[in-house]
């Protein structure tokens, strides 16, 4: 990623590097004039002002340069930033449906919420270190011109001081790694505890179970991997810090011990430079392990497996999507799909071979038990998930052919059983929807007590299971698309509004020349589609076409 970065703002990049070098270099002349000064002090040299002028005018290019590469290189992170968390989202926008359902919705959140975070730090970080490294670097090349013995017995500590930090490094690495292997499980346990709270709530035994045995024992885990990794790198931080003393002193003693020739004045300058690295051998040192985390985590969404290519976020415009969907019929043909094994299954479920035709202006029933496979068909015509055979054509515009799929899907509206419901009320165009018109839908489906509306967003939708479907009901109404998917919508309904949707809301989408694609078991109602398909094992194994049909074949 550093790679990426360092190529695409290139000119930024060494812009920022030249500034942190004139900061640096500003700051070994003011050491130099210091040591300058202290050899003058010790001869007795003639006083002059001269020397104080330089050293303001080299205090002062640290300070004016030192701040103009941090500002560069903070605009810089702040870029980089914003550019990685805008393609992690386009990506999990482009991402197929079935991909985000395997990969779990606990990973998916883990990586937006810690990872995402930690990737972040970790960019932010990059100017005090990249400041800080270039800093240390020319403080290390002057040592070199001031002594190359002194040097030398420096670049041994300093040598040594890396191989202690490589070794504290794999640690650290490893350890994070385990830490986000078990915050990922307490992602899992945590969204259990939400979206079971009813269960919870009832069964204490599960209740106990859940925060004792997955809860409690991750948060353990969690705390004293988290310790262990500070430990670590705190043992790191203090061991650099008290390495540079020990080579100050080391420095000075063995001058005036072994190496009696070399120059008072580079002695000092050197203990000087030694000294003037601290703040930033201490930050180098520090950043280590914010980019232990940041390695861990890039690989951890590295290994999503995200779409990588990032697709257009604007949907297709209304002109070119009105002709495309200047259709009379959905057509399916031999349509066949399994569902990805896990390790060591050998059953895969699946269904078909499926072929089908559905008309502009038709209510169509997919009907059948529980594992019959209507709803896998249902995502399979929404294009959730994609074919391992055959076809879906509006006329004889096959789809991810000559129609795309991006653009195909938008002829639907679905509420699915597992349906989410946003506080946004969109219009066929993408923009908030008309705030009568969505009242008057609230009052006809009795939610105007309960919600509001204001320029589309909706007060709240904390709302009974019923309530909610109503209200998705309402968005469906609004988004006008020409295909309407309702996945088990009456099941939480009471008997009247139940017979609402089917004697009144259907055919009155029937009657706008609709295609309403509705999966029930409500077989009091069955005489009201204009097809009835019923599945069983993944098989299409009854379709009728006309309540006369459903008459002599009962």
């Amino acid at each position: 990623m550093f790679k990426l970065i360092v190529v695409r703002f290139k000119w930024q990049v060494l812009l920022a590097t030249v500034l942190s070098a004139i900061s640096a270099l500003s700051g070994i002349g003011m050491l130099k004039i210091i040591t300058l000064q202290i050899g003058a002090m010790t001869s007795q040299s003639a006083a002059s002002v001269t020397p104080f002028v330089w050293f303001l005018l080299a205090v002062s290019a640290v300070l004016l340069f030192g701040l103009m590469s941090r500002y560069l290189l903070a605009r810089l992170g702040a870029r980089v930033v914003y550019e990685f968390r805008d393609s992690l989202t386009r990506r999990l926008l482009s991402t197929p449906y079935a991909i985000i359902e395997r990969i779990g919705g606990h990973r998916i959140l883990a990586a937006l919420k810690t990872d995402a975070a930690k990737l972040s730090e970790g960019l932010l970080i990059l100017p005090e270190f990249v400041y800080s490294l270039i800093t240390v670097v020319l403080c290390l090349s002057y040592m070199s011109y001031l002594s190359g013995r002194l040097f030398l017995v420096s670049t041994a500590l300093i040598i040594l001081l890396g191989l202690i930090a490589s070794v504290f490094l794999r640690y650290g690495l490893r350890h994070f790694k385990h830490l986000r292997h078990y915050e990922d499980a307490l992602f899992q346990g945590m969204q259990m505890m939400v979206d079971g709270s009813q269960e919870l709530s009832i069964n204490a035994r599960r209740r106990h179970f859940i925060y004792e045995r997955i809860l409690k024992t991750n948060y353990r885990d969690i705390r004293h991997l988290s310790v262990r990794v500070s430990l670590i790198f705190t043992m790191l931080n203090s061991i650099g810090s008290t390495l540079i003393f020990f080579l100050v002193g080391l420095v000075i003693f063995g001058s005036s011990l072994y190496f009696k020739d070399i120059p008072t004045d580079s002695v000092v300058g050197f203990a000087l430079v030694i000294l003037y690295m601290i703040d930033p051998v201490e930050n180098v040192v520090s950043s280590l392990s914010r980019f232990s985390e940041f390695t861990v985590s890039y690989r951890n969404v590295e290994g999503l497996p995200l779409a990588r290519n990032e697709a257009d976020m604007a949907p297709s415009s209304h002109h070119s999507l009105s002709e495309r969907l200047a259709w009379q019929t959905l057509n399916v043909r031999q349509l066949t799909f399994h569902y990805q094994a896990d390790a060591g299954d050998q059953y895969r479920f699946g269904i078909g071979p499926i072929d089908a035709q559905f008309r502009r202006g038709e209510a169509v029933f997919l009907t059948g038990g529980n594992g019959s496979g209507k709803s896998t068909f249902a995502k399979l015509l929404v294009g959730l998930y994609q074919p391992d055979q055959g076809q879906i054509s509006l006329d004889d515009d096959i789809v991810s052919d000559t129609i795309p799929l991006t653009e195909y899907q938008q002829a639907f509206s679905t509420i699915f059983a597992d349906f989410f419901l946003f506080d946004h009320v969109l219009d066929e165009w993408g923009n908030p929807g008309d705030d009568a018109m969505i009242q008057r839908h609230l009052t006809d489906l009795e939610l105007n007590n309960k919600v509001s509306v204001s320029h589309g967003q909706l007060s709240s939708t904390n709302l009974s299971s019923g309530q909610k479907k109503r209200l998705a009901l309402i968005m469906s109404y609004c988004e006008n698309t020409p295909i309407c998917v309702f996945d088990e919508w009456a099941a939480d309904q009471d008997p009247r509004f139940r017979r609402l949707f089917y004697t009144e809301i259907i055919p009155r989408l029937k009657a706008q020349n609709k295609l309403v694609i509705v999966i029930t078991h409500d077989d009091r109602y069955f005489h009201l589609a204009d097809q009835l398909l019923r599945f069983e094992d993944g098989q299409l194994v009854t379709s009728l076409s006309s309540s006369a049909d459903r008459v002599s074949t009962d």
